[in-house]
């Protein structure tokens, strides 16, 4: 019924995707957003890795890396029905996969397993008929020599280097498409600075009650998707539901420098596998530097994690910036030479949100598996845990098929699931 009445809860990038591709389907749709401006938050600061599988190596299941590989090969395509992207423009010059010294896999388990992934891809391009990103049909790792690797990284710290053809897209361009996307669709109501507390069951309709600037507010609908982050299970528990085991919420610091580079001033690297960290060159839309170690600086196990942003003074901020960037200038020999004015550099943070307390220096943490992720579906209130970036647009859908009555069994709409938890 394209009458329902349909919230949203949070305004970061699934949350939006959901909004506009229900609006399209003729819903109405109210989107509450917490903060003053809709996707600022993880889906802007993240390093917009679109994921092959390949940092998932310790899921050896694979069930991770095929949930990635639907979501890379949607992303892009997904992501047209709302905006208009050229992924040629946004992504970074591709991953060099570091294996560290002291990595919990060694680089045969990881040739085995990229070369896994790649086979997994293909299965996946042909039955969806896409490609990655709509550029690439098919992908590669390939071991580099010893000579070849220290043109890239210092050996002193690492034991070997794949090349692959993976990509990030520059998440703050996209998220910037999306909102002007969001502005101008006269079916979404937009609630910013709008805190949803809690919501209830009235019959067979939902309560969502939100304060705005001191006072509480209360609003039915038909339908409600849980698209939050930070409050994503203080919300659900309201609603009587629980995560399916242990989480963690964890802060971390992904540095923005807002400066163009060449794709020849330093290569993009992955530093694998446990708590290393990433450089990306964005080329003319910057770079992104992170490095685990210093950056990882909030660890939290309750269902309300802390205000973090708020915890940190900028010269605080700047502070673990150029912690984390001298480790990888040790790393990354490129980054030595690279120039840029103080007042260039965004060190900003944000949330991740897993299923999985301990941490990813631990080889049998359940933080390196993604596929646990998804859409949870109670009689018209449907929560949904992200996982990664890479998902948004693959998740945007399901969402949506959810709330039309459409069978979520069609894969060639909503991709591979592995688990459906209804009640």
């Amino acid at each position: 019924m394209k009458n329902k009445r349909i919230a949203i809860l949070g305004a970061g990038g699934l949350g939006v995707c959901a909004a506009l591709e229900l609006a399209q389907r003729g819903y109405q749709v109210d989107l509450f957003e917490k903060h003053s401006e809709p996707i600022r938050k993880a889906s802007f600061v993240n390093e917009g890795k679109i994921h092959l599988g390949f940092i998932y190596a310790l899921d050896k299941d694979l069930f991770t890396a095929r949930q990635m590989l639907v979501g890379a090969v949607h992303f892009i395509s997904n992501l047209k029905r709302w905006i208009s992207i050229q992924p040629e423009e946004l992504i970074s010059t591709p991953f060099n996969y570091c294996n560290h010294k002291g990595s919990l896999a060694d680089a045969e388990e990881l040739a085995l397993h990229y070369q896994k992934c790649s086979q997994i891809f293909d299965e996946v391009s042909k039955r969806f008929g896409k490609k990655y990103l709509d550029l690439e049909d098919k992908i590669f790792s390939r071991k580099l020599s010893k000579s070849e690797m220290e043109d890239i990284v210092n050996p002193e710290f690492m034991e070997d280097v794949f090349i692959t053809n993976e990509y990030s897209v520059e998440p703050r361009r996209i998220a910037s498409l999306l909102r002007e996307a969001l502005y101008q669709e006269p079916k979404i109501e937009l609630h910013l600075n709008s805190a949803v507390q809690k919501v209830e069951r009235i019959g067979t309709n939902f309560r969502v009650h939100y304060s705005q600037s001191d006072q509480v507010f209360r609003e039915d609908y038909d339908e409600v998707v849980n698209c939050t982050w930070n409050n994503l299970l203080q919300i659900d528990q309201t609603m009587g539901i629980e995560p399916l085991y242990n989480w963690s919420f964890r802060y971390k610091f992904g540095n923005k420098v807002l400066v163009p580079f060449q794709a020849e001033d330093f290569p993009s690297c992955t530093m694998v596998q446990g708590p290393f960290g990433d450089c990306v060159n964005f080329k003319d839309r910057g770079g992104f530097f992170s490095w685990y170690p210093i950056g990882r600086t909030g660890w939290s196990e309750g269902k309300n994690p802390p205000e973090w942003d708020k915890m940190y003074s900028e010269e605080e901020r700047f502070d673990i910036f150029q912690r984390s960037f001298e480790e990888l200038k040790q790393r990354v020999p490129a980054l030595k030479g690279l120039q840029f004015p103080n007042e260039k550099v965004d060190p900003v943070g944000g949330v991740i949100f897993a299923l999985g307390n301990t941490d990813v220096d631990n080889s049998s943490s359940k933080l390196h598996t993604r596929h646990e992720v998804g859409v949870r579906s109670f009689d018209g209130y449907h929560s949904v845990n992200t996982g990664k970036y890479t998902l948004i647009p693959l998740l945007a859908l399901q969402v949506a098929n959810r709330i039309d009555g459409k069978d979520e069994t069609n894969e060639k709409t909503t991709g591979i699931h592995y688990h459906r938890h209804l009640q």
